[in-house]
C-alpha cells in the first residue's frame, strides 16, 4: 500500500493562506524600507502606509478565516454532506496547519496592534 502524502497546494484555502502571508511579509519589508527612507516625516507617506497596513491586516484575517473553516471541516468532518474527517489520516499535516494558523493569528493580532498605534501616531501629526 502506498503511503498517503498531502501538502498545502491541494487545498485552495491553504494556498491562499500561504500567498497572503507572503504578500504581507513582502509588503511589510517594503513599507519598512519606505518609512526608514523618509524617516516617517512625510505625512502623505505615513497615511498611505497606514491605510495599506489596514488592508494587509484584513487580508491576513481573511486568509486565517478561510483556512480555519476548511481546517475545521477536515478536523471534524460534516455529517450533513457526508464529508468524513481526514485529520485522523493526515495527522502530521493537520498539526502543522493548526500550528501555522495559530502563529499567524498571534502575529496578525500583533500587526493589528501596531497599526492601531500607527494610526494614533499619524493622528497626532495632523
Amino acid at each position: 500500500m502506498k503511503p498517503l502524502f498531502y501538502n498545502f497546494e491541494k487545498i485552495v484555502s491553504y494556498r491562499y493562506f500561504v500567498i497572503a502571508n507572503v504578500i504581507a511579509c513582502s509588503y511589510t519589508a517594503t513599507s519598512l524600507i519606505l518609512t526608514l527612507a523618509t524617516k516617517g516625516g512625510i505625512k502623505k507617506v505615513s497615511i498611505m502606509v497606514t491605510i495599506l497596513d489596514l488592508m494587509v491586516v484584513a487580508l491576513l484575517f481573511s486568509a486565517i478565516g478561510a483556512s480555519g473553516a476548511v481546517g475545521l471541516i477536515g478536523y471534524r468532518g460534516n455529517s450533513h454532506v457526508r464529508w468524513e474527517k481526514v485529520c485522523n489520516v493526515f495527522d502530521k499535516f493537520c498539526h502543522q496547519v493548526m500550528a501555522a494558523m495559530a502563529l499567524s493569528f498571534v502575529a496578525c493580532l500583533a500587526y493589528l496592534l501596531l497599526v492601531v498605534l500607527a494610526i494614533f501616531n499619524v493622528y497626532k501629526k495632523l
